[in-house]
């Protein structure tokens, strides 16, 4: 089940249930949410959006409309099967472009970076920016306002379309 699970994943986002602003995903996190809220009582999966929508720590919720129950969730994306009739939401991050130093392509290098630095979890894209900026053999990253990660690549050319919403950042 694991595995069907880690291919929806990988795929991305299916259409509907969710609210403009999410993708929809089939699965779960297990338990009833985070210290942000759990079991919440809520009148329409709208709301549980809204309520996400507050905090910038929830990366995601569940709603069930049978229960009108909303779960907020500080991860991103589901790590086990479905549960019930909760749709599983993830908020999408706001492409913000490039730092100063660098410009902005809708593409990726395939894989996580280079021996410079592969899937390290950082808080910002600026932060990612210096890292590459440090390394005189770095030419271009890739950051992730979800998942929080920086890839490092020595490549300065994309060889594919984007991966999620990891922003392509090359050197001037």
């Amino acid at each position: 089940m694991l595995q069907l699970t880690v291919l929806l994943v990988l795929i991305g986002p299916i259409i509907s249930g969710c609210p403009n602003g999410y993708d929809h995903y089939i699965g779960d996190i297990p338990g009833w949410g985070t210290y942000l809220g759990s079991a919440l009582k809520v009148p329409s999966v709208s709301w549980c959006a809204r309520l996400c929508d507050a905090l910038t720590e929830c990366l995601s919720f569940e709603h069930s409309n049978s229960s009108d129950l909303c779960n907020l969730n500080t991860g991103a994306t589901p790590t086990v099967s479905k549960y019930m009739d909760y749709a599983f939401c993830k908020k999408r991050a706001p492409k913000s472009g490039c730092p100063a130093g660098y410009r902005a392509e809708d593409a990726d290098v395939p894989g996580w970076g280079t021996y410079l630095g592969s899937r390290r979890l950082v808080g910002s894209r600026e932060i990612c920016a210096l890292m590459c900026t440090s390394w005189s053999d770095c030419y271009s990253f890739e950051h992730s306002n979800s998942d929080r990660i920086c890839n490092i690549n020595t490549s300065r050319w994309p060889s594919r379309g984007p991966y999620k919403d990891y922003q392509f950042c090359t050197k001037n």
